[in-house]
C-alpha cells in the first residue's frame, strides 16, 4: 500500500529524509508525527461524519460489478460482513505470531517507530512477535511493507472477488511477465500496528485503489476527496520543507478538518478506498490487517494519471512508484480494445472520457525518444502491443484509437424532475447533481453546516 508522500523531491532544496521503504501506509520521516493523534483528539468535533462520504455495504454479495458500474469505483465503501465477498482469511486464532511462523521467524522485516517514522535496524519477524507480545513496550512500533504475495502467507489470504475481477494486475498483466516477476506486487500486503500509530495523510502510489480488511483490532481513517483543488493543495504540502509542522487539512483547499471525513474500520470489517483519496490512519488499539493495491480499470485512469503527474512533477524517485506503472496502462489499453471488440460490457461514460485520456497518454510514452519509460520497461510496453496483434507501440495506439472512435459516447445519466427547483450546494451556491452526497465545485458535503 505504498503512497505518495513527499519526495526524494526537489533534490536542491534541504529537508529531511523520506523513507519510501514503508510501503504500505507508508510515512515520511519527518518530525514527530505522533503530535498529531492529541490534534486530531482536539478537533475531533470538526470531522465530516463518515457517513457523508462511505457508503456502507451489508453484506459482502454487493460488492460487486453492478456496484462498481454503479459508482465507477469513486466511492470509498465499507463491507460489513464477508458473506459474498469472496474474500479469505486465517482462522479466527490467527496471530501476529502466527504471521512469523508462516512466513519464516526468520525472515527480515522492516519495523517503523511511529513517533518520528525511523526504522528500527536488523529486526526479524520473530523479534517483532516477540515485541508485540510483551506485556510493556517502551516505544510504538508499526510494521505497514510487509508484502507476502509470493510467501506461504498467501494460502491463507485471497482478496475479494470484484478485486481480482477488475485488478489490471491480474486481468491484463501476461502470464510470461508473471512467471518472472516482472509485475507489481503490491497486492497482498499484512499491516501490524501498536496501539497508537498514526500514519499521515498521503495518496497510494501510482492513485492506486485499496482493499483494507481489520482481521484483528480498529483502524480509524480520515479521508479527503480528491477534487482538482484539494490534489493541488496536497502536491503543494509535500513539497513544502515545514511539511512536518502543517496539519494538511489546514492547508487543504477548503481548509481545516471540516473537509475531512472520520471513518472508523472495525474488525470483521472491509474497507474499499478508492483512487486518489488523501489519507490518513490511526490505529486506536493493536491491530492486524489484511489489504492490498490495485488498478481498478478505465473508470478511475483520470486519477492514476493524475497522480502519476504529482509523482513526476515532485520527482519522486522510480524506486519509489508504483512498479511497471507505464507498461500496465499499456497492458490496459490492450484490455480495454479486447472490451471494444467484444462489445461487453459496454462502456459506462467514465469509462469512456478515462479510454480516452489513457490514449493520449499512451501515445506520448509510445514516442521512441520518451524519457518517462525506463530503458527496460520499453520490452515490455513492446509486448503489449504485439500481443494486441501490432508491430509497435505506436501503431497500437492509433489502432485503439481507431477502434475507440467507431464507439458511440455512452448518455451521461440525469434525471428530469418537472416543477422542483434543482437543489444548490449550502456553501457555494452551486447546483447540485441528483443524489449527489458532496458538491462538484467546493467539494463540502451536501447537509454539511456552513462555518
Amino acid at each position: 500500500m505504498q503512497p505518495l508522500r513527499g519526495a526524494g523531491a526537489r533534490p536542491a532544496r534541504k529537508r529531511k529524509i523520506v523513507d519510501y521503504a514503508a510501503a504500505n501506509e507508508g510515512v515520511a520521516r519527518i518530525g514527530d508525527a505522533s503530535r498529531w493523534v492529541a490534534h486530531i483528539e482536539a478537533v475531533a468535533d470538526s470531522f465530516i461524519d463518515g457517513s457523508a462520504y462511505v457508503e456502507r455495504l451489508a453484506h459482502g454479495s454487493q460488492f460487486d460489478e453492478a456496484w462498481a458500474r454503479r459508482t465507477d469505483l469513486r466511492v470509498p465503501a465499507i463491507i460489513s460482513r464477508t458473506d459474498g465477498l469472496g474474500l479469505k482469511t486465517p482462522a479466527a486464532g490467527f496471530t501476529v505470531r502466527d504471521v512469523a511462523r508462516v512466513i519464516g521467524e526468520n525472515s527480515p522485516v522492516q519495523v517503523m517507530r511511529s513517533r518520528d517514522q525511523s526504522n528500527v535496524d536488523h529486526w526479524s519477524l520473530n523479534d517483532w512477535a516477540n515485541y508485540y507480545e510483551a506485556p510493556r513496550r517502551e516505544e510504538i512500533l508499526n510494521v505497514i511493507s510487509l508484502e507476502f504475495s509470493r510467501t506461504a502467507l498467501r494460502e491463507h489470504v485471497t482478496s475479494p472477488a470484484l478485486v481480482r475481477k477488475l485488478d489490471w494486475i491480474d486481468a491484463a498483466f501476461p502470464e510470461v511477465c508473471r512467471r518472472h516477476g516482472q509485475y507489481p506486487q503490491t497486492q497482498y500486503y499484512c499491516l501490524m500496528s501498536a496501539a497508537g500509530c498514526y500514519t499521515d495523510f498521503h495518496v497510494d502510489f501510482g492513485g492506486t485503489a485499496v482493499w483494507y480488511h481489520v482481521f484483528r483490532g480498529r483502524k480509524v481513517f480520515f479521508l479527503i476527496r480528491p477534487t482538482e483543488a484539494h490534489l493541488a493543495a496536497y502536491e503543494k504540502w509535500i513539497c513544502d520543507p515545514k511539511q512536518d509542522t502543517i496539519w494538511f487539512p489546514d492547508v487543504a483547499a477548503a481548509g481545516g478538518p471540516s473537509v475531512c471525513a472520520r471513518v472508523v474500520v472495525d474488525p470483521g470489517e472491509t474497507f474499499f478506498i478508492p483512487s486518489g483519496w488523501i489519507h490518513a490512519v490511526h490505529t486506536p488499539v493493536d491491530s492486524l490487517v489484511f489489504g492490498g493495491n490495485f488498478l481498478p480499470g478505465l473508470a478511475t485512469v483520470d486519477l492514476q494519471l493524475g497522480v502519476y503527474g504529482i509523482e513526476t512533477r515532485t520527482h519522486v524517485k522510480q524506486d519509489y512508484r508504483f512498479p511497471y506503472f507505464v507498461p500496465a496502462m499499456f497492458f490496459g489499453l490492450a484490455h480495454g480494445l479486447r472490451r471494444l471488440k467484444q462489445g461487453a460490457p459496454a462502456l459506462t461514460a467514465r469509462e469512456h472520457r478515462g479510454f480516452d485520456q489513457l490514449l493520449g497518454a499512451c501515445a506520448d510514452w509510445a514516442k521512441d525518444d520518451c524519457a518517462a519509460v525506463v530503458l527496460n520497461q520499453r520490452a515490455m510496453v513492446e509486448l503489449a502491443a504485439r500481443d494486441a496483434g501490432f508491430e509497435g507501440a505506436s501503431t497500437f495506439v492509433d489502432g485503439c484509437r481507431a477502434a475507440f472512435d467507431n464507439v458511440r459516447a455512452p448518455k451521461p445519466k440525469f434525471t428530469i424532475k418537472l416543477g422542483r427547483k434543482a437543489p444548490t450546494c449550502d456553501h457555494c451556491g452551486h447546483k447540485l447533481e441528483a443524489g449527489a452526497k458532496f458538491c462538484s465545485n467546493c467539494g463540502k458535503p451536501v447537509g454539511a453546516p456552513v462555518q
